[in-house]
């Protein structure tokens, strides 16, 4: 017990590094800026495959519709929904360039999305390909800006990561900790990099942008249509094949509602964070371990501060409580940044 004091010091020592080195990664990650000009201009085909997405498709169709950049094309496929998505579908394109393609069955060997993103494409005209979510609202720029950081950083696919809306406890819950994990085993400011291999690297299905050359090279969805993380095999295909695989921060320019109860999160992160994990391998317990150390660390030590006894137990105490509070006010400013989520709404489960 004598030791404890020094212990908790140390320990809160620990906790403050690697919050300054969480802090500085979001400082270093790269974001998705304003567009500008480009010459000759390339057509860019926005596709939205689509089932049972009442509640969501008519504001990202008329977002991809009205995006700023002069020479788009927005396809939709409605893969066999059973809800209103086919008559809102059937409103918007009264008066609107928009193909609506009715999707095929599924081929034996093939996971649905998989198999309606590559009609998709099979249906696109473009140099640039953009698949979108239909649970995403785009903004006007969002194609624009997404092709200048491809050019300006030479990119043959570009993730982008959305501004969450979170409007129910679960998902405020759950969300924040599964995308900061994410980021964290595929971190955006490394996969530029010239060393970074294929397990480096991910494609983001709620919105990426790759070159049309890129994916028929590598097969595209075809190569990835049994695979419940097709985005991410999708990415690490193309820099498997020597092709540069980047992502930022599209915050600014595009915003997603992924699910909307606590039934919704749990049914749909269920099998996509259990075949993450395993994508991860030995990355994803290293990542989980940080997580819950930056998590639970401050808490833990504030409560051995108040058992420590002897020399500088009254430092300790000190210590930790200021470590809990450098590490709330840490978290506060990442998830209002990350997730516009207000401090009072937060719990120490999301927390890194």
């Amino acid at each position: 017990m004598r030791h404890l004091p020094s212990i908790i010091v140390i320990g809160v020592g620990l906790v403050l590094t690697a919050l300054a080195v969480e802090r500085r990664r979001a400082q270093q990650t790269p974001r998705l800026g304003a567009p500008l000009p480009v010459a000759p201009t390339p057509l860019i085909s926005i596709l939205i495959p689509a089932r049972n997405e009442e509640r969501s498709i008519a504001r990202c169709v008329q977002g991809a519709l009205a995006q700023g950049h002069a020479y788009t094309e927005v396809i939709v496929l409605d893969d066999q929904s059973t809800d209103a998505t086919p008559a809102i579908l059937a409103e918007l394109t009264v008066g609107a360039s928009l193909p609506v393609l009715a999707g095929a069955e599924l081929p034996l060997g093939w996971v649905g999305k998989c198999h309606a993103c590559r009609q998709l494409a099979d249906a696109a005209e473009g140099e640039w390909l953009l698949f979108l979510d239909a649970d995403t609202m785009p903004g006007p720029d969002l194609a624009a800006a997404m092709l200048t950081h491809a050019l300006e950083h030479q990119l043959d696919l570009l993730s982008v990561t959305p501004q969450l809306e979170l409007e129910s406890f679960a998902e405020r819950l759950v969300l924040p900790a599964f995308f900061t994990m994410l980021t964290a085993l595929y971190p955006l400011e490394r996969m530029e990099r010239p060393d970074a291999g294929p397990g480096d690297v991910f494609a983001s299905g709620w919105c990426f942008l790759v070159r049309r050359s890129a994916y028929d090279a590598v097969g595209g969805h075809w190569a990835v249509r049994g695979e419940v993380l097709e985005d991410v095999r999708l990415g690490q295909a193309l820099r498997a094949a020597g092709y540069r695989v980047g992502g930022a921060d599209g915050t600014a320019h595009v915003r997603l509602r992924m699910y909307r109860s606590g039934a919704e999160v749990a049914a749909g992160l269920g099998k996509n964070a259990a075949a993450g994990y395993r994508s991860g391998g030995t990355r994803s317990n290293v990542v989980i371990a940080g997580m819950l150390g930056q998590a639970l660390g401050p808490f833990w030590l504030v409560g051995a501060a108040f058992y420590a006894r002897g020399p500088g137990a009254h430092i300790a105490r000190w210590v930790a409580l200021l470590g809990l509070g450098a590490a709330l006010l840490h978290w506060g400013e990442i998830y209002r940044m990350r997730y516009a989520i207000r401090p009072r709404s937060h719990t120490f489960w999301q927390m890194g």
